[in-house]
């Protein structure tokens, strides 16, 4: 290994894997995309199980200075420099008891009056045995199909039973017979009469009720609310007028006995219409408080169990059977982008807007009619539709005929990377910040102006013909005949084997796809490719990507179309089209541009950062008049700018791919979203075990948005990383502290084993972010690490007791940190 390699390997990895390397005779060998060649599969295997062994011991290190230098409440006060938290001393007090409560096990259920400045021991009793152990009555509200007509992502019957000629009588066996259960429900024949009653008068009043008319009437009245994701979205004051009606009208009050128990059942469909995506909604919490006493038709049964196991499945029944259903069938029930926040769109409206879509792509030739190819068709996909503010977002979801179309595709995609990455690099966000700042900091007090600006409909604004001949360029210096090679890398899951197998073009004049620092090995199993036949197979999916305007349809009436304007959205190869696409047009029509400042993209975002006041102003003409003969035109609406400008806001900060960039030191903070966190908290992963999920939960790291480019020392100050660590710090324990609520019924219970997922957590996000500050400062000393990690955990406990002794019930649960 040359001396250059050498000193390059110790840059990447460090002086320890640079000596390995040397001692072991293992020959790197450097490529133009910063990656290194190993010889053999024997020395890749040995490289990377060491440089896991240095991971490792880093660990342990990290884990044994944690052990070793525990955290109190004294050494807060020291790190806050004398001054008093925001806990009052009383809180502190009151902390120092429970804890030692638990721990000797004589802690029941307190309450903490403020008035008193004490606690004061709470004996809270059930009002209601627990009959429903073996009932479930968990419901849950799934999303609408994306896909038009289907009503639900589940294949049940959309169709409620009330619709049918059923008796009450059949009814009322239906509902007894449909809610499975471990249960078996006996001598509840004495009800039938009175129910079978009251179920013949719900149905004729559901067939009565125009549910259409009433939710178009209530639609109509609806005000543009300019905040909403959609304009077309009905907001939930529109829902409760809506549901409000539905009881008042259809549902029988001599069903629920009295007004308060209504009541209470509007307040559980309420709170199911306003529960995040992937959360469940226990029924029993609200059937405990119905007065069972004034339901008359369930006097007649004997046995309080039964009379309270009948009631929880004809409850069970009214939601599942009843009201979701109603709500699926008048309702397109779905989220947006990024949030668990569910959104409620008239299925009529919906409906239009779709057809009004598609017809609008149609008499625009974006929709052409299906052209057979002589040879190979790329295959069919379908449209699922998301709503946009006016209109809706397809995301095209292709349905391949076999494997070997797939396997195809993905061949062409990363021959397609390649291409790119040749001609265009393989530049992170962060490699080109750290650029910018080293350009700011040599121009000194020099203003720098900052223009963020959106493509709009950038998948759907390609033009075909353009692409294709920008590919065409891109593949003529490379020869005819092609070479597909396996090459061995990391394994990123190793669940049996620390490497993998991955397939490129071998060619002199194309560049691997590896990121930087990765370690590879070229193997000898290789593959003949035709130039001829990639180019062929592109030309195809440019031009004959064909979409399918209806799945659901009979096979002999589905309508298939060509895509003849832009590329799809959601599709394969939809991407790295864009990509090749955008970033030619930056060669192309925005050289100037480059000459004066430095272009950052992604997908389709576009940031320019200049020190050249007349260069900016230029380019937010250019944003104005976008560029029509590759027609590129940018939205007006998603502009910032620091550039002072007529037709602009000026503004201090600007918000791209995630971050929040200060325009005057350039300093770069995580945008944090303000969506509400109780719509963030769940995911589609959830576990039966609480303490299990919540543990998955908060070791999630990537909630935290604590990026390299973040803690970067050379991009943030000190300064602008502990205020920036406090914040995040502050929500992951917000976090923490909906979870708890929402997870257990009993904190005290599992107040302990809460604390250990806590604590150990804690350790690992302090662990986690000095593993980051090293990278960026390898010569830093073990006192420095030490204090770095005795900052972090009092800035995570600091947060987690300001947040959990506002809160009336973790404030009775939650144990102090101690010193062992």
């Amino acid at each position: 290994m040359d001396n250059i390699t050498a000193e390059n390997a110790k840059e990447v990895f460090g002086t320890h894997f640079q000596q390995y390397c040397l001692d072991h005779q293992i020959i790197l060998t450097k490529n133009k995309c910063g990656a290194f060649m190993v010889p053999n599969i024997g020395a890749l295997k040995q490289c990377l199980q060491f440089l896991d062994e240095l991971k490792l011991k880093l660990h342990c290190k990290l884990k044994k200075m944690q052990t070793s230098s525990p955290i109190d409440l004294n050494y807060e006060n020291q790190y806050h420099n004398g001054q008093s938290m925001s806990i009052c001393n009383c809180c502190l007090k009151y902390l120092v008891y429970i804890i030692d409560a638990i721990i000797l096990g004589i802690c029941k259920q307190y309450k903490f009056c403020t008035k008193k400045k004490q606690i004061v021991c709470e004996e809270i009793t059930n009002t209601h045995p627990n009959y429903f152990t073996n009932l479930a009555l968990k419901i849950y509200l799934y999303d609408s199909s994306q896909i038009l007509p289907s009503y639900t992502c589940r294949s049940i019957p959309i169709q409620c039973i009330l619709d049918t000629s059923k008796s009450g009588n059949e009814i009322y066996e239906f509902i007894i017979n449909t809610i499975k259960s471990d249960v078996i429900i006996t001598d509840y024949e004495a009800s039938i009469p009175a129910m079978s009653a009251l179920l013949e008068e719900f149905k004729k009043r559901h067939k009565k009720f125009h549910y259409f008319s009433i939710l178009k009437h209530i639609i109509s009245k609806q005000k543009l609310n300019q905040k909403s994701k959609c304009e077309y979205e009905i907001n939930m004051k529109q829902m409760k007028l809506f549901f409000d009606l539905v009881f008042a009208k259809v549902v029988p009050l001599n069903i629920f006995g009295k007004l308060r128990n209504i009541k209470k059942m509007k307040k559980a469909l309420f709170h199911l219409l306003n529960t995040p995506r992937f959360k469940t909604l226990d029924l029993s919490l609200y059937i405990n408080k119905l007065d069972i006493f004034s339901i008359k038709w369930a006097q007649n049964i004997k046995s309080i169990k039964v009379k309270w196991l009948i009631i929880a499945i004809f409850v069970k029944w009214f939601f599942t059977e009843f009201l979701i259903k109603i709500l699926h069938i008048y309702f397109h029930v779905t989220v947006p982008n990024n949030s668990n926040k569910r959104l409620y769109i008239a299925r009529s409206d919906w409906c239009k807007i779709n057809t009004k879509f598609i017809n609008h792509k149609k008499y625009s030739n974006a929709l052409q009619p299906d052209i057979k190819c002589n040879d190979w068709n790329p295959s069919i996909g379908i449209y699922k539709s998301h709503p946009k503010h006016s209109t809706v977002r397809p995301i095209f979801v292709a349905q391949y005929k076999n494997n070997n179309e797939e396997k195809h595709l993905h061949v062409l995609h990363k021959f397609l990377r390649q291409l790119h990455i040749t001609e265009y690099g393989l530049n992170t966000f962060e490699e080109q910040w750290r650029s910018i700042i080293q350009t700011k900091s040599l121009l000194k007090n020099e203003k720098m102006y900052l223009i963020s600006c959106d493509v709009m409909d950038a998948f759907g604004s390609i033009v075909q013909g353009k692409l294709y001949d920008i590919i065409r360029l891109l593949c003529d210096k490379l020869p005819e005949d092609l070479i597909l090679r396996y090459y061995i890398v990391k394994s990123r899951r190793a669940m049996n084997d620390i490497v993998c197998y991955k397939q490129y073009i071998c060619d002199s004049h194309l560049q691997l796809p590896f990121a930087p620092a990765t370690l590879y090995v070229r193997t000898n199993h290789t593959q003949r490719i035709k130039k001829s036949w990639l180019l062929d197979k592109i030309y195809k999916y440019i031009f004959y990507q064909r979409v399918c305007d209806n799945i659901k349809k009979i096979k002999l009436q589905e309508k298939h179309y060509i895509i003849g304007k832009g590329i799809a959205q959601g599709a394969m190869l939809s991407p790295i089209l864009s990509d090749i696409y955008f970033d030619f047009i930056l060669r192309k029509e925005m050289t100037m541009y480059l000459k004066t400042g430095k272009i950052i993209k992604y997908v389709d975002d576009i940031l320019f950062v200049t020190e050249n006041e007349v260069s900016a102003k230029q380019f937010l003409q250019l944003t104005v008049k976008g560029i029509p003969q590759y027609n590129c035109r940018f939205k007006k609406f998603k502009l910032q700018t620091n550039v002072s400008n007529d037709q602009n806001t000026v503004v201090d900060h600007i918000v791209y791919i995630g971050y929040k960039i200060n325009c005057n030191t350039l300093e770069v903070e995580p945008n944090i979203s303000n969506t509400n966190l109780r719509y963030s908290i769940f995911s589609s992963k959830q576990t039966s075990d609480p303490l299990k999920f919540l543990k998955l939960r908060l070791s999630n790291f990537s909630t935290l948005r604590l990026s390299k480019t973040v803690l970067d020392n050379k991009i943030n100050s000190k300064t602008t990383i502990k205020s920036i660590l406090k914040k995040i710090f502050l929500l992951q324990a917000k976090r923490a502290c909906l979870l708890i609520k929402e997870l257990f019924n009993d904190v005290q219970k599992y107040a302990q084993s809460i604390f250990k997922i806590i604590r150990s957590n804690n350790k690992k996000i302090a662990r986690y972010i000095i593993v980051v500050f090293l990278k960026f400062e390898e010569n830093m000393q073990e006192s420095c690490i030490r204090e770095w990690n005795q900052e972090i955990l009092c800035m995570l406990w600091t947060s987690y007791m300001n947040v959990f002794v506002k809160d009336k019930i973790l404030r009775r649960n939650f144990l102090k940190i101690r010193r062992k």
